[in-house]
């Protein structure tokens, strides 16, 4: 069987530890009712760009841990939860900043539109520099 370096790193990544939490149902109130930042990655398993994206994710979220809280939602497992979460396309990022006086966040968190590690991280730190000098 042919293996390229990619599908290698996708192999290497599925076998490690994950700093990245499964979500379902619980997205509802894991994410929305927290006090804390989240970034979430709705993906299905038959999306190659998510495939692509999911050693990316993971290294997002070992540079962003202790900062930032990383889950994913498999939209085919999970159909209700992305529908109501109103995903269009995969993969779809929001970074989500943390319930604001106790208020619910709204489902669009803020739309993540790029894939590449480092823009993601940098987009990131500047939303929580935002919410530390907000605070």
């Amino acid at each position: 069987m042919w293996r390229n370096a990619d599908t290698i790193e996708r192999w290497v990544f599925g076998m490690l530890p994950s700093l990245v939490t499964s979500l379902g149902n619980d997205y509802w109130t894991t994410v929305l009712d927290s006090n804390e930042p989240w970034m979430v990655d709705f993906f299905a398993p038959w999306c190659g760009h998510c495939v692509q994206f999911s050693p990316v994710y993971e290294q997002i979220a070992k540079a962003l841990d202790g900062k930032v809280k990383l889950a994913k939602v498999d939209c085919d497992q999970w159909p209700g939860v992305c529908q109501g979460a109103q995903v269009q396309a995969y993969p779809t990022v929001r970074f989500y900043k943390g319930q604001q006086n106790g208020r619910r966040q709204d489902v669009w968190g803020m739309q993540i539109q790029t894939q590449d590690k480092d823009r993601i991280i940098q987009v990131v730190l500047s939303q929580l520099e935002q919410l530390h000098d907000e605070l």
